[in-house]
């Protein structure tokens, strides 16, 4: 086993730790073992930059090769927001319970892929790949956010929490805006994403859009989550109702990113997974 796997399997771990840690603390109500969660998650966090970063410097490109790779990199962004949100909003310690078990799902079925190197040619030599992929994991970690808060604001709304050690501080309307505020910017960043895609693509293979799988799709995540932002913004869906529509949205994205390109044949795919 080579050290850089050695350094991610602890990553794995330790957000594994972190997320029992945090199911207990919230199941149970007991702050202290919710505070003790997220000091594990930001260990584990630690451990798994020091993974990418060998990584990186081994194969010379940050991580957007490769299915093990790329879902490795959306594991460390989704916790990376988690824990720099906590640092603004010290009442969000609960959501803990919902981001860390998914840390750790995502990381763990990345470390079960093909590990193998891919190099830099010539087509991806371009900054507007890194602007591309940049955005994505922009993207893709605003969306996780706001579908773990949806999650929490469901919660609170249906348990009486006001006396509650964990959620008690935690009012419904400011976890509405926070759902919002994250699904607004992952809206906006997934726009800028598909858009320096499209001049990427048009240096790589000589045109802007090709109606690709996973063109296609990123186009319907970003068409989904407009749909989202017009029932808040027209229909004024505040609250539960909107909660569960931010949520409905991220399978469409999660399939755009990770389903399509093990379903269908297509240029993408080849960075993905390899083929």
């Amino acid at each position: 086993m080579t050290t850089e796997i050695i350094i991610m399997w602890a990553a794995v771990t330790t957000y594994a730790v972190s997320a029992v840690l945090a199911i207990v603390g919230f199941v149970f109500r007991k702050p202290r073992v919710e505070r003790a969660a997220v000091l594990v998650a930001g260990l584990g966090l630690a451990v798994h930059a020091v993974g990418i970063g060998y990584r990186w410097q081994r194969v010379g490109h940050a991580p957007f090769l490769g299915f093990y790779e790329v879902v490795s990199s959306y594991a460390f962004v989704g916790v990376a927001v988690f824990l720099g949100l906590l640092s603004r909003k010290r009442a969000l310690y609960p959501l803990a319970a919902a981001v860390m078990p998914i840390a750790f799902l995502v990381l763990g079925g990345a470390m079960l892929a093909p590990k193998s190197d891919l190099g830099i040619t010539g087509t991806l030599a371009s900054w507007w790949l890194a602007i591309h992929v940049a955005f994505a994991k922009l993207s893709y970690g605003s969306f996780i956010t706001a579908f773990c808060l949806g999650v929490l604001l469901i919660v609170r709304e249906r348990r009486r929490a006001e006396g509650d050690a964990l959620l008690g501080k935690l009012s419904p309307e400011a976890l509405d805006d926070l759902v919002y505020k994250f699904v607004a910017a992952g809206f906006l960043f997934l726009g800028v994403m598909i858009a320096a895609g499209a001049i990427w693509a048009n240096e790589a293979w000589g045109r802007y859009w090709g109606w690709d799988p996973i063109e296609t799709w990123s186009l319907i995540s970003w068409i989904a989550y407009a749909l989202v932002l017009h029932a808040r913004l027209t229909l004024g869906w505040r609250g539960a109702r909107f909660a569960w529509a931010a949520m409905a949205a991220l399978p469409i994205v999660l399939f755009a990113l990770v389903g399509v390109a093990l379903v269908y044949k297509s240029i993408h795919g080849a960075y993905l997974i390899g083929y």
